[in-house]
């Protein structure tokens, strides 16, 4: 080979190589956002993909960003300010009436809930709720439709028999429980726990009261997924493999989740034997049609809803799931 024919070669190589690692670079600086309503622990998928690296194996810049309310979020994701919320359906359904129906959920986060209904220690019973108030994090909320629902079942009606306060995620449900601001509260395991351990009283385990119900999904807008399918797909990779990750690490979970929730081991590890053997984190990443629909009869049963009523296969999308795991 001439002197020449190789300097032009290597020429050509190296523009390769710059092209490629430029490739490279734009992959890894796509930009996402994410909402969720707290950084609680059951939220540990969305931190989990980032930890281990799932998000950047993708090529994506992801911020996850927490946001308090439901309704936040879901504005949040028809105005574009973010391009992936998880967010109860219970929440999403109202809008949906109205109109609002270019959003759709892609994947499974919450298949079921562990909330429990912690109270003030005097209260003994559910039914002593009687007069009181509880902080819930919205009105439309899932874990307010569920507590809703239970209290039901004790005789109790809202508005007539108790007050709801919309305090905001978990972690700020406890803080007014523990400012006695509230006489209960809706708050998550493992955080129900700790409260518990320092005196609080467990009136109920809503996710045995009421089982396999869809407590939150991660939801996009229709349009900017059909635009960006691409970007939809490598998040839903990356969401997938922290689910399957979490589920079949369990030592090295119990090490990391400390680390990304500030939790003691101790309370880690007990919910995390809830979140997995439960299946509320959904190995598969499936949304669960039948837990779509138990939150659509309550809606109704609640007066929340009109008929027709929604269909749940008009709410979820698992194309990209099926895409990505050739199901």
């Amino acid at each position: 080979m001439s002197r020449a024919r190789r300097t032009l070669t290597i020429t050509l190589l190296g523009v390769t190589v710059c092209a490629l690692l430029g490739i490279g670079n734009l992959r890894a600086q796509t930009p996402i956002k994410i909402g969720i309503i707290s950084p609680t622990f059951g939220h540990a998928p969305f931190y989990v993909a980032r930890a281990k690296g799932f998000y950047k194996a993708e090529g994506l810049d992801a911020e996850v960003i927490v946001m308090n309310r439901d309704d936040l979020i879901l504005q949040s994701l028809v105005s574009d300010s973010i391009q992936f919320g998880n967010i109860s359906p219970s929440a999403v359904f109202p809008a949906w009436e109205q109109g609002l129906t270019g959003v759709k959920m892609i994947v499974g986060s919450f298949n079921g809930t562990t909330y429990s209904i912690i109270a003030q220690p005097k209260f003994k019973t559910l039914a002593q709720l009687k007069g009181a108030t509880l902080a819930v994090s919205s009105l439309q909320a899932g874990s307010t439709q569920v507590l809703k629902y239970i209290l039901k079942q004790q005789g109790l009606g809202y508005p007539r028999d108790y007050n709801l306060l919309r305090a905001g995620g978990t972690t700020l449900r406890w803080a007014a429980l523990q400012t006695q601001q509230v006489d209960a509260a809706v708050l998550a395991e493992p955080v129900s726990l700790i409260a518990v351990e320092k005196g609080f009283a467990n009136l109920g385990d809503a996710y045995k009261l009421v089982p396999g119900y869809q407590l939150a999904g991660v939801w996009v807008g229709e349009e900017w997924a059909r635009k960006n399918r691409s970007v939809t797909l490598r998040f839903v990779r990356a969401f997938y493999d922290a689910l399957k990750w979490l589920h079949e690490n369990r030592s090295e979970a119990i090490e990391l989740l400390p680390k990304i929730t500030t939790l003691q081991k101790q309370y880690v590890e007990k919910s995390w034997e809830t979140y997995t053997k439960a299946q509320i984190w959904p190995k598969d990443g499936m949304v669960n049609a039948k837990g779509v629909q138990l939150v659509i009869d309550l809606m109704g049963e609640d007066g929340l809803l009109k008929k027709p009523y929604p269909k749940p296969e008009e709410v979820i999308d698992h194309s990209f799931l099926r895409e990505i795991t050739g199901r």
